[in-house]
């Protein structure tokens, strides 16, 4: 191949080398751009997805508002109607039991105490949310907020809406008392339980048990049940009647002065105590029958026997010279035939004292002391009650006044002459078609202001719950409790929030 030829060959290999890298480059810069533009597309489409996805938000929550406003609209009319008819006031006094709760609260204790109920089936949320929205307008003393008047607190009626949560902190969690647009009671949920916590000045545990079981059964209504027998519980429907709100201690008020006994000062379970936001609670879960067969080999009732067993296990301990006291609240509707729905309860504190005392020697001294109450005691401790709150100089003293005064003998008289407090419901009275949904009920005293421990009992068909609630790290007490249970021979399952001693419900 001659030279000029050779080099027309390199020029054309090069020719095409340059045609080729030009190719590449264009293509290569074609397919960034191509890539640019579909980065662009991709964010452009995020964006309009985001906008797409807030504006749905908005719209729901603007949904939601209006069917809020709706909802409360609807019960301020039921309100207003029931109003009209006399059936219902806008305002209420706190009973005549409830008077001092406000007075002896403090930033981070208030008297809340709970009802819960395991159930077979989860929660449904939204049947639950439904079930509260049913209900409310038919409570009225329940549908309130606390005001502050220059002289007395009082409950204003609440159209806001009571919202249920997820239980997510400890229980009987202190209500702000100062926020004057909140409720007094909260409904909560987790996986198989609702709860109901309820500020004391609101009701005793009889008569939230009542609002608890009618939401209960709005509830399973609203799942698909027909519930044939309102027992133990009120409609939704039924308009409440003048006994329900009414303050049973003035209505059963009378002049007659009684001599009640002087007590003193109460031995003190002590510990290291928890932190202010933390409440420990056990649940000892035993057959009622089981128990009941027990105490009958000792001529016992079911609650004498508990409550001497608790009393014994807490004696066998006691140190000093004071005496173990056992304080146990007395529902006063089966005696004074009343059927309100507001605080209606008194209490008698039982003494444990004396050397070597055995289990049967405290056993009597708890039948003893139960069978003495009758209706002239009980008259006694409303008698005077109603009496100071009606004295014509604590009416006239401001309310900041009579919250120190209230404060102090809270603390330096209520609990002081207690070493614990046992509250018993009883059984719980329910339509029979509860079965299908309730395993078990559960009340929870929550936190004493000043006594260490604190139990709640309650039973349903066989299962009898036993929650003790603590202030303190040490379980000691829950422990000799438990022990002196099962050295009758009674069979005890053990739950608990705390998660380094047992299992959890």
């Amino acid at each position: 191949m001659s030279k000029d030829k050779e080099t027309v060959v390199d020029m054309q290999a090069l020719s095409d080398g340059c045609s080729d890298k030009k190719i590449a480059k264009n293509l290569a810069k074609d397919e960034k751009k191509q890539l640019k533009n579909s980065k662009k597309q991709e964010k452009l489409q995020i964006k309009q997805n985001k906008k797409a996805e807030k504006q749905k938000i908005n719209e729901l929550l603007k949904q939601r508002k209006l069917e809020e406003k709706q909802l409360r609209k609807t019960q301020e009319q039921t309100l207003r109607e029931l109003e009209k008819r006399g059936k219902l006031q806008s305002w209420f006094r706190l009973d005549n039991a409830a008077s001092i709760y406000p007075s002896a609260s403090v930033k981070d204790w208030n008297f809340v105490y709970r009802l819960s109920v395991t159930l077979k089936d989860k929660v449904n949320k939204e049947v639950l949310q439904s079930a509260v929205d049913d209900i409310m307008p038919r409570f009225p003393t329940f549908n309130v907020r606390l005001c502050h008047g220059f002289f007395w607190n009082y409950f204003e009626r609440n159209f806001a809406r009571l919202n249920v949560k997820e239980e997510q902190d400890f229980p009987c969690r202190p209500f702000d008392l100062d926020d004057s647009e909140s409720f007094l009671i909260r409904v909560l949920y987790r996986d198989y339980t609702i709860s109901l916590e309820v500020f004391h000045g609101i009701s005793d545990g009889r008569g939230a048990l009542m609002f608890f079981n009618s939401l209960l059964a709005r509830y399973f209504q609203r799942l698909g049940e027909n519930i044939s027998d309102m027992k133990g519980c009120l409609s939704y429907l039924d308009v409440p009647s003048d006994q329900e709100v009414e303050d049973s201690f003035f209505t059963y008020y009378t002049q007659k002065k009684y001599k009640r006994p002087k007590e003193r000062p109460a031995y003190k379970i002590k510990g290291n105590m928890l932190a202010s936001s933390i409440v420990n609670t056990i649940e000892a879960e035993m057959s009622v029958s089981e128990i009941k067969e027990v105490a009958k080999k000792y001529d016992a009732s079911l609650s004498a026997f508990l409550a001497a067993a608790i009393g014994y296990a807490v004696y066998k301990r006691q140190t000093g010279n004071k005496p173990t006291r056992i304080s146990i609240p007395i529902d006063l509707r089966t005696r004074f035939e009343s059927s309100t729905l507001r605080n209606f309860s008194s209490y008698i504190n039982v003494e444990v004292d004396g050397d070597n005392l055995k289990f049967e020697d405290v056993l009597n001294i708890f039948k003893r002391e139960l069978s003495t109450i009758d209706k002239e005691f009980l008259q006694a401790n409303i008698n005077a009650n109603v009496s100071l709150q009606k004295n014509a100089f604590v009416k006239v003293l401001p309310l900041f006044i009579k919250n120190i005064v209230m404060k102090l003998g809270f603390n330096y008289m209520g609990e002081n002459y207690q070493t614990l407090a046992l509250s018993n419901l009883g059984r719980v009275d329910a339509p029979r078609e509860f079965e299908k949904y309730i395993d078990s009920y559960t009340v929870n005293l929550g936190k004493s202001k000043h006594n260490a421990k604190s139990i709640g009992i309650i039973s349903y068909n066989d299962k009898l719950t036993m929650c003790i609630s603590s202030k303190l790290a040490s379980s000691q007490t829950e422990r000799d409790i438990i022990s002196e249970l099962t050295s009758h021979g009674i069979n005890v399952k053990v739950y608990s929030n705390r998660r380094d001693l047992y299992a959890a419900r």
